[in-house]
């Protein structure tokens, strides 16, 4: 009597148990949603540090879109700013609001753009994207962080870098096990009438992928978690899906076309 094939899938299935019970005590890092308490002094602490900041802090202490209708005044003018003097002005702040930020050393903030502008009164007014965060040499999803500025001073920012980011000196899953992973995996598209249709991802799709190791913060109701993943470009279904290293588990996926 043959048992082979029930031997392949018992053992398959003791190894992908093993492998995922390998975790490392110190991942995901994890950032937790404050309590009201703490959020409400570090927001008064976070305006009374900058006299003339619009934006505020999210429930992580984190910058963010939030208002503060106590700030509402208007820097006074204080001439031409020059593109270096402002990025001098936004590193300043951001040392000064490292917690608030995300960021440690200033030195390693870069700007992917900055546009110049004037406003109301003949104010001098700067807007500034960050490049995304890299920790270790990886890049971390979606942490573009935006500056703006009046006259010389930081009058909002919104995103934040991750001060701290546990990389795993081993992973349980290398990129040709995170794509074997997708095989039999369906992904949805939409047409613009809202019609579903979908798509098997086959061994044969794989071929043509194309695979980067990624950071992706991946955020709950009540935390933030800092996943190690493969991000994985399908082209053939028109699909990116992100695949964590040590729990092999699918932690995110989005559609590279727009129905």
């Amino acid at each position: 009597m043959k048992r082979t094939p029930f031997i392949i899938v018992f053992f398959s299935v003791i190894l992908i148990s093993c492998e995922k019970s390998n975790v490392p005590s110190d991942y995901p890092t994890t950032y937790w949603k404050l309590s009201e308490s703490v959020i409400a002094q570090k927001k008064t602490d976070y305006i009374n540090r900058n006299q003339y900041i619009r934006s505020s802090i999210n429930e992580f202490g984190f910058c963010d879109f939030s208002g503060d209708p106590r700030n509402t005044e208007t820097p006074p003018f204080a001439g031409e700013i020059s593109e270096s003097n402002a990025i001098h002005i936004i590193k300043e702040f951001v040392s000064k609001n490292s917690a608030e930020s995300g960021i440690n050393n200033p030195a390693e903030l870069d700007f992917y753009s900055a546009s110049y502008d004037t406003g109301y009164g003949g104010s001098v007014l700067w807007h500034f994207k960050s490049e995304n965060q890299k920790f270790d040499n990886i890049e971390v999803l979606q942490s573009r962080i935006l500056f703006h500025l009046e006259n010389g001073k930081v009058t909002s920012c919104y995103g934040n870098w991750y001060p701290e980011v546990f990389i795993p000196s081993e992973f349980n899953y290398n990129q040709s096990k995170a794509e074997l992973i997708l095989i039999g995996k369906t992904v949805s598209h939409y047409t613009i009438a809202g019609k579903e249709y979908t798509y098997t991802i086959s061994e044969n799709n794989l071929r043509n992928s194309v695979c980067h190791l990624k950071i992706l913060s991946k955020e709950y109701e009540d935390k933030i978690e800092m996943r190690v993943c493969w991000q994985i470009n399908v082209p053939d279904v028109f699909y990116i899906l992100y695949v964590d290293v040590i729990s092999g588990d699918i932690v995110g996926q989005a559609p590279t076309i727009i129905s």
